[in-house]
Order: structure tokens, then C-alpha cells, then sequence
């Protein structure tokens, strides 16, 4: 029963030798579930080994955009920061958080990447730099050139308290009444 419910939803094709083959290219859940299949039962020369290899493949470079990805936002709320501070929020604070454990379960779950933590991490930081800019409005030339941060700190990195709205509004009035009592 079990091997012949991936078949009803899998188009299958006849592979070399006479077996049914799910096509890679036209259904790939249905594929992988007959490509699991067949390991299990030891069958390796039915195997599709080009797609799989193309699969696999595919997934370890998925691991390494979304280290990458975690990388460039957390980058770039760290320059926000940096260049505005006043402007601090709570959501940049979990933003910088989220991003951190994100990047660390990658570190953890997936030992083989390190070997390309250091690349993926310097790769991060032109793209976090000019997205910052972007959303800023501030000037790219405001924004280091070079990524003030080591990928250490950066994982360890914890951002001030944002002052209150409240306590923002409240100095900025004031300065203004400071102000203006000087000049009046």
C-alpha cells in the first residue's frame, strides 16, 4: 500500500530495465518520495543519480542563501544603529535577534557550512550596506565601507535600549522650550 501511494500522484515515466520513474523535472515531491523508496530497499542502480545530486546540491546551496540572507539583515539593522541611533525600535532589536538565532541553528544544524561562514558572511555585507541606505535615506557614504564587525560580533551583537517614544517627545519638547526661552 505504502509504495503505491506516491504513484497515484506522481507521473510516472519507464526507466532503462523496465522500472516506473516519477520525472524529476515535472514532480519533484513525488520524485524524491520514489528516490527515498528506492534507497530503502537497496535498489541504487535504479536510482536517479544525476537529479539526485542536482537536488542535493540545490539544498546545500539553499543553506547557504539563508545564512547569507540572515547575514545581510542583521548587517543591516547593526548600521542602522550605527548611523541612527536615536531611531532605535524594538522591532529593529527583534529584527538583530531573530536574525542572530537564525543564523546560529545554521551554524549548528549544518557543520559542513562552516566552511563557508567567512565568505557568505563578507558577501553580506555590500548588500546590507546599501539596503540600509536604501531604507534610510541616508547616504551610502554615511555607511562604512568596510563591515565594522566580525562575524563573532555581530552573532553577539546587543543593541542599546531604544528610549521610549514617550521620553523622545518629552526632550525634544524640551529643547524646543529651552530654546526658545534663550533666544526670547
Amino acid at each position: 500500500m505504502a509504495d503505491t501511494e506516491p504513484r497515484d500522484a506522481v507521473e510516472w515515466t519507464q526507466a532503462p530495465g523496465g522500472t516506473a520513474r516519477a520525472d524529476y523535472h515535472r514532480d519533484q515531491f513525488g520524485w524524491m518520495l520514489q528516490q527515498a523508496e528506492l534507497l530503502r530497499a537497496g535498489r541504487l542502480d535504479d536510482l536517479d543519480r544525476h537529479s539526485l545530486a542536482e537536488l542535493l546540491t540545490d539544498m546545500a546551496g539553499s543553506d547557504k542563501r539563508a545564512f547569507k540572507s540572515a547575514m545581510r539583515v542583521l548587517l543591516q539593522h547593526m548600521l542602522k544603529v550605527l548611523v541612527q541611533p536615536e531611531k532605535l525600535t524594538r522591532s529593529w532589536m527583534y529584527s538583530i535577534a531573530v536574525q542572530q538565532a537564525e543564523a546560529r541553528d545554521l551554524i549548528e544544524t549544518e557543520p559542513g557550512m562552516r566552511q563557508f561562514l567567512s565568505e557568505l558572511y563578507a558577501a553580506a555585507y555590500p548588500d546590507a550596506r546599501r539596503l540600509a541606505s536604501v531604507e534610510t535615506g541616508i547616504a551610502l557614504t554615511r555607511f562604512p565601507t568596510e563591515n565594522p564587525w566580525s562575524m563573532e560580533e555581530a552573532l553577539a551583537y546587543v543593541p542599546p535600549t531604544p528610549v521610549p517614544r514617550g521620553a523622545k517627545r518629552q526632550k525634544n519638547r524640551s529643547m524646543r522650550r529651552a530654546s526658545e526661552a534663550g533666544t526670547g
